[in-house]
């Protein structure tokens, strides 16, 4: 499920933790817990507002979000890109 997670973030780019849930038909709960893990992996990397999106506002769905609160997003690490394409 670690990878699904991951190939999905990659995918997206911008997604909330319940489509994460959904798709990957888990609860929010397990999906905190992958990510956490794929922090701890070195796969993720958690960022905090304020940090450079890499979409723009225009296809982002959390663009009414933007600014109102902080909004934690994650970036994959090139140790997951690399993941992702040694088993894609």
């Amino acid at each position: 499920m670690l990878r699904e997670l991951l190939a999905a973030i990659e995918r997206d780019q911008m997604l909330s933790k319940s489509k994460l849930a959904r798709e990957l038909k888990v609860s929010e709960a397990v999906i905190d817990q992958a990510l956490q893990q794929l922090i701890r992996m070195g796969y993720l990397i958690r960022e905090q507002g304020g940090e450079p999106c890499p979409v723009s506002c225009g296809s982002c769905p959390l663009a009414a979000s933007c600014g109102k609160e902080i909004l934690v997003t994650y970036r994959i690490t090139d140790k997951g890109h690399q993941l992702l394409s040694d088993q894609g």
